[in-house]
């Protein structure tokens, strides 16, 4: 026996809870069940919630009643959403485009208890376009079961601009070249905080921030404050934490952030965004290294939101020069530690022996941070499923290798996973990537062909099996692109920068983006001409994304033909990869709003670069 939204439909809504939440989570059943016509009999769907800590919940489907039981009252929220799925519901894009109804899908009688895999599962914010629209993304978040919110700004905002206003153009927010988050959040941080409780969120706010708690034109009258480099003090970079004149200055600077962003449970202030060097060398810094100088500021920062916001946390960043644990310097206890492995191959699971990169040179010191911190429930993990920087434009499904490493994650006793999302562009269509996350974040065991398939019916109707094949190629395609093999990352370059040492290796990965571009293009031809469901917005996702896919494997291409000689093959190459650049800029021009500005302009100067770098290689 079985339930369906045609028959919950005709159900009445009874809740013995109480305060936000709970009636977020009827007005949500009563307003999804509203858009179906009622058939059957009359029943009753029941709302209760415990007052424990986690968000679990159990639904109890019988003739004529659902019972939905929240382990807490956002438990019970999550009941109603996964109610709501079982029948139909889906919401694969933030906004009101993004709601889906598929008829047929039925919600068998019985006990269903879900627990998550992860206690806090994060959604962030990573750019000024996507807090434009916090509000659809907070919802659609909520909607997919997440439970937590982080404001992050990049590029890094500026403090004290106080009452600047964001430009209204293009070419002038990219002049300025900077974020915008802190002027959002006055503008729009008690209806955030608002929005949250009534979702039962939590929030997370702030990126690298901490040297601009410490302003760099203090430099002239305090050179003492900043680094000892090369045997000189140097006002780039983060700070000397040796100085007792730059911690007081850190201290009321610190005070003054988290009074002015009040309302978070983990706050973010985060050194300088640089793969090294940015840390002191005095006498009394030498013998740290740069994680436990990095530890040691951000222990400042916690005394100072202990008296400030005793329940709340901050974060120290494991990342590029301060990804190994520290050693000397322990936390404060209100210091978490935020593992972010973004220089890891995506082509395969974070511990993987398969792949040296990830298994020595990510896993290993994710391990020793748990050793650290005292246990790995203190360590958060930001990982970069829907981050659209890092991918170059792209949008990676990550079929398997997300659940892979939430597994571990999991087993590994994570409770807090987050996914960064962060685009120079908009992502027209359903979201896959933030969808999958969220899923997997839920449940890790989830099966990635049948996640797909129910989100290829949701998505696109009766052309379901076209777009699944379409997304099974393009995930071949990304597997190869994403490979980064034995090749070493160049300084101040990104990971899909590649680079042509050793000289092999990009031989090697020249072969692999032949192979890429084959499976690339078979998803290009698959797609149909006029597709039901999102698909025309899915087209027009598909064309950046095969354009910039085409781009960046001919120019990988045209540098290893290059190399070696074969300046005809590269002459090919390289127009190709002209060709599919100009692409992407047209898609930009009919595309971009301002608010991508400050990420889009140097990323397309950057593909102009390095495209150009092969070419001189060649006249």
């Amino acid at each position: 026996m079985t339930l369906s939204a045609a028959a919950l439909a005709g159900f009445s809504i009874e809740s013995s809870l109480s305060g936000p939440i709970a009636g977020h989570a009827e007005r949500e059943l009563r307003g999804h069940l509203a858009r179906i016509p009622a058939s059957g009999a009359a029943g009753v769907i029941r709302l209760s919630a415990a007052t424990g800590p986690a968000d679990a919940f159990t639904v109890t489907a019988s003739p004529g009643e659902v019972h939905i039981a929240g382990a807490n009252p956002r438990g019970a929220l999550n009941g109603a959403y996964w109610l709501l799925e079982q029948v139909g519901f889906a919401w694969l894009a933030p906004g009101s485009d993004g709601a889906c109804f598929t008829p047929g899908r039925q919600l068998p009688f019985g006990i269903h208890q879900q627990t998550p895999a992860f206690a806090r599962r994060t959604l962030i914010l990573g750019s000024d376009a996507l807090h434009d629209g916090w509000r659809a993304w907070l919802q659609f978040a909520n909607r997919n079961r997440l439970n937590d919110i982080f404001f992050h700004d990049t590029p890094p905002s500026r403090l004290g601009r106080a009452g600047a206003v964001r430009p209204p153009t293009y070419d002038e927010i990219a002049a300025d070249g900077r974020g915008w988050m802190f002027e959002r959040w006055d503008a729009d941080g008690a209806a955030i905080r608002s929005a949250a409780a009534e979702n039962g969120m939590t929030i997370q706010f702030g990126g690298h921030h901490l040297p601009s708690l410490l302003p760099r034109e203090l430099f002239a009258g305090h050179p003492d404050w900043f680094p000892l480099r090369d045997g000189e003090r140097n006002a780039r970079f983060n700070l000397c934490t040796s100085s007792e004149g730059a911690i007081s200055a850190l201290r009321d600077a610190a005070r003054t952030f988290f009074l002015r962003f009040a309302g978070a449970d983990v706050y973010h202030l985060w050194a300088d965004d640089i793969r090294g060097g940015g840390w002191c060398e005095c006498a009394g810094c030498a013998g740290l290294s740069p994680s436990e100088q990095a530890l040691r500021a951000t222990n400042i920062l916690a005394e100072v939101l202990a008296g400030v916001a005793p329940g709340a946390s901050v974060a120290h960043l494991a990342y590029h020069d301060t990804i190994e644990p520290p050693a000397a310097v322990q936390p404060a206890p209100n210091v978490v530690a935020l593992y972010a492995p973004r220089p890891r191959s995506y082509a395969f699971p974070i511990d993987d022996p398969a792949c040296p990169r990830n298994a020595i040179g990510h896993w290993q010191p994710f391990l020793g941070l748990g050793k650290t911190f005292g246990n790995a429930s203190r360590v958060h993990v930001f990982e970069y499923y829907s981050d659209a920087i890092l991918y170059r434009w792209l949008a990676p499904l990550n079929l398997h290798v997300l659940p892979a490493d939430l597994r571990s994650y999991a087993r590994a006793g994570v409770t807090t996973i987050e996914d960064l999302a962060v685009t120079p562009r908009p992502w027209p269509g359903p979201v896959w990537h933030a969808w999958w996350f969220a899923r997997a974040a839920w449940d890790p065991e989830a099966d990635p062909a049948l996640a797909l398939r129910s989100f290829c019916e949701s998505a696109f109707g009766t052309d379901a099996a076209a777009f699944e094949h379409v997304y099974l190629a393009m995930e071949d395609g990304y597997r190869l692109l994403l490979d980064l093999g034995e090749l070493q990352q160049i300084p101040r370059h990104d990971i899909l920068d590649f680079s042509s040492t050793p000289r092999e290796a990009l031989a090697a990965k020249a072969v692999q983006m032949e192979a890429a571009l084959d499976r690339f293009h078979d998803a290009a031809r698959s797609i149909p001409l006029a597709p039901a469901g999102m698909g025309l917005a899915t087209r027009d996702e598909l064309a950046i994304v095969i354009s910039y896919a085409t781009h960046l494997a001919s120019r990988v291409i045209a540098w290893d033909a290059a190399l070696a000689g074969n300046h005809a093959r590269a002459r090919v190459a390289l127009a190709d990869a002209w060709t599919a650049l100009r692409a992407t800029e047209d898609w930009c021009h009919r595309h971009l709003t301002p608010a991508y500005a400050n990420l889009a302009a140097n990323m397309l100067r950057a593909a102009r670069y390095h495209t150009g770098t092969i070419e001189a290689l060649v006249v």
